[in-house]
């Protein structure tokens, strides 16, 4: 009630500025405010019903088995189909979280089915991988569904760590990063163009913002791990400095928000965060899981700033895990960055307690 109090006096406030040449429908905008509230409201319904999709398909999986389905082909190609296109159709007709849940699950074995089909005519798996990459890609322009977008993002994003893992391109692992570290930044910079584009742009916003976060971590991850994918050391510096370089950018609305004006102090805020973000130069994962920090702080996404703390922590410990240093060498490295960290987090808490003066 009191979200619809504000919004209501903010209007006011504009008409005020406005003149009588403003108008708007309340109604409308009450309503609107309303759904978008359920929505949040079923977040952790939606994500928790994601878990449940994924055991239903399971168990659907043995029921097509003993059907005999896997044993055509053809059968497999149709019927995966048919779930999608039904999918689809109830998505677009009906918005009930049931019924979100339910063209969720089916979309998923849809999605499984038709893979598997494809890949019993013998046809090649980067042909497959591109074909599935077409079918998300559809469904994120035709359904706005929470649930089913999400999916389609991460599908996308899974297809090229396939393609990647699959031809051993695995250098590619940098672009990868570098292009949903932009797309993320895109999105989280162009909030409200997304959110004024109209009610499908809008509705598709949500699901898309927290893919991308997932499917930069589905990068972070094939990097930050050891051994999990062969690559050259010496190019880590390539991922790594488009995410400092983004957040470098970040500097600048903060700066300007603390109401720093002086030059000399700017040059001290943008040298402590050149220092703090150097240590990840060649650590792509830690750089990259503190720009989706920064970014879902900026936007304050919750979802987002959880996620990123949590994935900021574990690569933390995993890459000073992996290092082939001795203990002690460690140590000063982790003794070092904890100090830097705590010069930059003083010299902003000063200033910003400065401006709270003012």
């Amino acid at each position: 009630m009191d979200k619809v109090k504000d919004i209501k006096r903010f209007l006011d406030t504009i008409g005020a500025n406005e003149g009588p040449s403003f108008s708007y429908d309340e109604n409308a905008i009450k309503e609107e405010y309303t759904k978008q509230h359920r929505r949040r409201s079923n977040l952790v319904i939606k994500v928790l019903s994601v878990f449940g999709i994924l055991f239903a398909t399971f168990a659907f999986f043995r029921f097509l088995a003993l059907l005999g389905i896997y044993e055509s082909e053809l059968g497999m190609l149709l019927l995966g189909s048919i779930l999608i296109t039904l999918s689809l159709l109830l998505n677009v007709k009906f918005d009930t979280l049931f019924i979100d849940t339910f063209g969720a699950s089916i979309y998923v074995l849809g999605i499984v089915l038709v893979t598997f089909g494809l890949a019993s005519f013998d046809l090649h798996e980067d042909l497959i991988t591109l074909l599935v990459i077409s079918i998300a890609l559809c469904s994120l322009f035709i359904v706005q569904n929470y649930i089913v977008s999400f999916i389609s993002v991460l599908v996308i994003a899974s297809c090229f760590l396939v393609l990647i893992f699959s031809n051993d391109l695995f250098d590619l692992l940098h672009f990868y990063l570098a292009f949903y570290a932009l797309a993320l930044a895109y999105c989280s910079f162009n909030e409200s163009l997304f959110l004024t584009s109209g009610t499908k742009m809008s509705k598709v916003y949500g699901p898309l913002r927290v893919g991308l976060i997932f499917s930069l971590l589905f990068g972070l991850v094939a990097v930050g791990i050891n051994q999990l994918a062969p690559l050259s050391q010496n190019l880590n510096w390539i991922s790594s400095l488009v995410h400092i370089l983004i957040i470098l950018y970040l500097v600048g609305p903060i700066t300007k928000t603390l109401g720093v004006d002086s030059k000399t102090t700017k040059i001290w805020i943008y040298t402590l965060t050149g220092l703090t973000l150097l240590p990840t130069l060649f650590a792509p994962s830690i750089s990259g899981a503190l720009l989706i920090v920064l970014l879902s702080f900026r936007v304050h996404h919750k979802t987002g700033l959880g996620i990123g703390v949590v994935a900021l922590i574990y690569f933390v410990i995993q890459y000073y895990y992996d290092l082939n240093l001795t203990l002690l060498v460690k140590s000063m490295l982790l003794f070092s960055s904890g100090v830097v960290f705590l010069l930059f987090y003083m010299f902003l808490t000063k200033k910003s307690r400065g401006n709270e003066k003012v």
